[in-house]
């Protein structure tokens, strides 16, 4: 599945379209659009590759990614779930940028904040976003091929529209 989004977000709109990879949930190409909308005034890069010269010593890709406009990464966003050694690598190699973590139910959030705690050195640069679970099972069924997003987005905050759906989310930080 493809989702074509027309994004009018914050008085700024864009046309986007996010494919999705083989193994991708339908669940996790919703949290990716979530986010693009989130960090839509930071232009996120939706498809990043290993031609990109700002992750070529990184290792992996990521998600969504905001470059920081001088070769580096300003936030490197992942959607549902990661590899812990994906997190440990990606958290020490960028060195000023944000990693920003996506769950789709709080329950999840909390649980992947003890992982953290836990087993990842630097995990506290590690920011861990986690939607209401009720409301995200709401934005993923308005979510079709086709989709217009119009409102505003702020930090972890979403007050839109999606389809004629609308939501007023506060995502909670974990």
């Amino acid at each position: 599945m493809n989702l074509r989004c027309d994004l009018n977000i914050n008085g700024g709109s864009r046309r986007c379209l996010l494919v999705a990879k083989d193994e991708e949930t339908p669940g996790h190409l919703a949290l990716r659009l979530a986010a693009a909308v989130l960090f839509f005034d930071r232009e996120p890069a939706l498809e990043v590759g290993s031609s990109d010269p700002v992750i070529a010593d990184i290792g992996f890709f990521p998600d969504l990614m905001v470059p920081d406009g001088v070769g580096g990464v300003a936030v490197w966003i992942e959607c549902g779930n990661v590899a812990n050694n994906k997190l440990t690598k990606v958290a020490r190699r960028i060195k000023d940028g944000r990693l920003v973590i996506l769950k789709e139910s709080v329950e999840g959030g909390r649980r992947l904040r003890e992982v953290i705690k836990s087993e990842i050195r630097n995990g506290e640069k590690i920011e861990v976003w986690a939607w209401p679970k009720e409301e995200f099972s709401k934005w993923t069924a308005a979510i079709t091929e086709s989709n217009y997003v119009y409102g505003e987005a702020s930090c972890a905050s979403l007050n839109l529209v999606l389809n004629e759906t609308p939501f007023a989310i506060q995502l909670t930080i974990c």
